[in-house]
């Protein structure tokens, strides 16, 4: 299949000079994207809103991979591709990134694995788990928790079952997430995706330099800054209310913004990072913040300029977060001050992406 094509079941695109390479037998949803420098072998699955972004470095992915609805592969720029093995099977809302998994892994439902961290084959991760960065699990286990800690061990066929079950919509109790965004209940009014990425019901409105991607919904009275993105996958929906995307914001792949009058705006400040498969309602979140990908953050929340809230964190409603801290956990609570090289690494990723919207804006307008 060659790069920068579109078809009626899925995006595969081409990023800078970088084309997928994709074995045969490929299933990709209408609204699924294969990017960049990734290969993947014969026989994938893509489910609606999969992503597999490979732009600042590659993915290469083994045989009968499975990406259920909004599972997210990435990367960090520059630093570190993901290996995928044979076989993995990643659910709703799964995150893969910049990380290694053996064949055979099954990630459960709104888990993520971090940067530079391993996982052995035929290992399982429950739902709404946490592998934090350059974490080595060993296969054969089933892990849980934030972080990720060896349950029982497993056989080979006990997670071949695993797969099974989660690839036939049917998960065990192990593999189902306490706290999935409701994608139906965001969504299910909008009929006709064709009028493209910006439904512009409302006042939608974005800056000339701003990008979203092509299987992006953003819908309502939405403002788009200069350089910001949304990208793809997203779910951006004002609803009754109002929401700020400020310059050189950034919100990664597979986000929810679902606020309403009653509950409140949605408003982020400048040069904000909120990484992969967020879910946010109402509140504020100041300027060179950021929002750890796979966090769910409720109604009301303040995020101070500067302040972070961790990676899988949940973040109980009329929270107020520092600036300057770092918020983790379930419910999350103050955990330490920001080192300066993590303030360093904020404005990095803030930059990058920056750079990705100039890229991928370009790219698009040309399709």
């Amino acid at each position: 299949m060659s790069a920068n094509t579109a078809s009626p079941r899925g995006l595969v695109l081409d990023y800078l000079q970088f084309a997928p390479s994709i074995g045969e037998g490929l299933s990709i949803d209408e609204y699924a994207a294969l990017i960049g420098r990734t290969t993947i072998g014969p026989r994938a699955t893509l489910c609606e809103y999969a992503t597999v972004r490979a732009d600042g470095e590659t993915i290469r992915i083994g045989a009968d991979a499975w990406f259920g609805p909004h599972a997210t592969a990435h990367i960090a720029d520059q630093i570190r591709g993901s290996i995928i093995g044979d076989s993995p099977t990643i659910g709703r809302y799964g995150v893969a990134h910049a990380c290694t998994l053996g064949d055979g892994v099954v990630i459960g439902e709104c888990s993520v694995v971090m940067d530079d961290a391993s996982v052995g084959s035929h290992a399982v991760i429950a739902a709404d788990s946490i592998v934090p960065p350059r974490k080595e699990l060993a296969g054969g286990y089933l892990y849980a928790g934030h972080p990720a800690k060896p349950v029982r061990a497993i056989s080979e066929d006990e997670a071949k079952a695993f797969a099974h079950a989660l690839r036939n919509g049917e998960p065990p109790s192990e593999l189902t997430s306490r706290r999935v965004p409701d994608w139906t209940k965001v969504v299910g009014e909008l009929a006709d995706r064709s009028a493209g990425a910006i439904v512009a019901h409302g006042r939608a409105s974005r800056a000339a330099n701003a990008f979203v991607a092509p299987t992006a919904i953003v819908k309502g009275d939405v403002d788009l800054g200069d350089d910001a993105s949304i990208f793809f996958g997203c779910a951006v929906f004002a609803g009754d209310a109002r929401i700020e995307i400020g310059a050189r914001t950034n919100v990664q792949d597979n986000c929810v913004f679902a606020p309403d009058r009653l509950r409140g705006d949605l408003l982020l400040g400048i040069g904000v990072t909120i990484g992969h498969n967020v879910e946010l309602g109402s509140g504020t979140i100041q300027d060179d913040a950021l929002i750890g990908m796979g966090s769910r953050v409720g109604d009301n929340v303040f995020v101070e300029k500067g302040g972070c809230i961790g990676a899988g964190a949940w973040v109980e409603p009329d929270t107020r977060v520092r600036a300057g801290w770092i918020w983790a956990g379930r419910p999350a609570r103050p955990f330490r001050a920001l080192k300066s090289e993590e303030r360093a690494e904020f404005a990095r990723a803030r930059d990058i992406y920056i750079a990705y919207s100039s890229d991928y804006r370009r790219k698009t307008a040309s399709r």
